[in-house]
């Protein structure tokens, strides 16, 4: 069963009365470990076809079948789950966090795939690529090769099957894309299916298949080797086959060892501006937190939720506290005449009780609300938060506010009927 088989693939987008049609009736099927590469000039499709491979879009007709699974019957949180386990992406322009360090934002998809361990894992993605020594530093204080291989630690910390890569050596100069094309086939040679998207030749030369696009239709699908006879190109430097020698017995981590060896000038430059590293080459830290570089923040929000749903179940039964110890001291609940107006101390009981009654209902619904919101904010963006657990406890505390009118109800009928 192939990786990828798309059928008809269709897509259109409306710009003012005109409609565009990015991808035209594409049919492409890409085996398991396979390396390809897509090729074309700017308005060609091959940006929509990525898209649409990392189920980042829906097709407007056709069929995307990925992984055995159709890719067009999947609700959003299917396909948001797809895309954090089962795909890898790599940007031109990195995307990286800036106010992180490295190992923090390798550590990203582990954070919203809810894993465990999160900085061993982190710390292993990166060692796949060759920066370790790297873990603690931001991506301002990183070259442009040390960035782009971060986001590639980033995109196979959870162990994707399918990794695409919009345009990957387009920022960096020819030596530094070698390196990352070197990842790649040792990434490959892992069993990693690779798709690359690239308007440049000798990149698209180094896979081991190359797909043509023009006016959103595949117009080529051949072999590299097909490719640089069909154009008249050197051979690529493109390793073949089964690995050989000391990168068969360590995978990427020979060819990450040689990029770290080959370390741009810049990257120099900014290891000393950054100081000696610690002893062992390898960022350490006394804890998690302090691995990932992210101080812990509190949770905006979060104490206002906890107080207010505090105040809810407390103000409530204070009200009616208030309008029991009002009846008592009165001499109890007077008979009354029909027609004839309560008096007053009776009145002033039973608006207490009815407040008591509207304060549990909606203070109890503020304090949920609030809480909610803190920790739908938590949940969007990745790191330490301090006030998550002032959050559900207000949350928690909100409920008891709604269920108060239900519990005063109840209390003061077993009240009565031991009266």
């Amino acid at each position: 069963m192939p990786l990828i088989a798309i059928r008809n693939l269709t897509k259109l987008y409306r710009m003012g009365d005109s409609v565009v049609r990015a991808l035209n009736g594409v049919d492409l099927t890409v085996e398991r470990g396979e390396f390809v590469a897509i090729i074309g000039p700017s308005g060609s499709g091959k940006s929509t076809m990525m898209h649409l491979l990392g189920c980042l879009d829906r097709p407007t007709a056709g069929t995307y079948e990925f992984n055995g699974r159709d890719v067009g019957k999947l609700s959003d949180r299917e396909l948001a789950i797809v895309r954090n386990r089962e795909i890898g992406f790599v940007f031109q322009t990195f995307n990286l966090i800036n106010r992180t360090t490295a190992l923090a934002n390798v550590g990203v998809p582990l954070f919203y795939a809810r894993r465990t361990d999160i900085t061993t894992k982190a710390r292993a993605a990166l060692d796949h690529v060759g920066l370790t020594a790297r873990a603690a530093h931001r991506p301002s204080e990183l070259s442009g090769g040390e960035r782009q291989r971060v986001a590639i630690a980033r995109a196979i910390v959870n162990d994707p099957l399918l990794l695409l890569a919009d345009e990957p050596t387009g920022n960096l100069d020819t030596r530094t894309g070698e390196q990352i094309m070197d990842i790649f086939h040792a990434l490959n040679r892992r069993g990693v299916t690779i798709v690359v998207v690239t308007h440049e030749p000798d990149i698209a030369a180094q896979a081991r298949r190359i797909v043509a696009m023009r006016d959103g239709k595949v117009v080529s699908d051949e072999t590299a080797a097909d490719y640089e006879a069909r154009l008249g190109l050197a051979p690529a430097r493109r390793p073949r086959g089964a690995a050989t020698g000391p990168l068969a017995a360590t995978g990427p981590l020979a060819v990450a060892a040689q990029c770290s060896a080959a370390a741009e000038p810049a990257s120099a430059a900014v290891g000393a501006m950054n100081g000696p590293a610690p002893a062992g080459g390898a960022a350490t830290s006394d804890s998690p937190e302090a691995d990932l570089s992210l101080p812990p923040r509190m949770a905006r929000g979060a104490t206002t939720a906890l107080v207010i749903g505090a105040i809810g179940p407390l103000l409530a039964l204070a009200l009616w506290t208030s309008a029991k110890v009002l009846i008592v001291a009165t001499g109890g609940v007077p008979r009354v005449e029909p027609g004839a107006l309560p008096p007053t101390p009776m009145l002033i009981a039973a608006g207490l009780g009815l407040l008591s009654l509207l304060v549990g209902l909606g203070v109890g619904c503020v304090a949920i609300f609030w809480g909610r919101s803190v920790l739908h904010h938590v949940r969007q963006e990745p790191g330490h938060w301090l006030g998550v657990g002032r959050a559900r406890l207000g949350i928690a505390l909100g409920g008891l506010g709604l269920a108060m009118p239900f519990l005063l109800l109840i209390l003061n009928r077993a009240l009565g009927s031991v009266g």
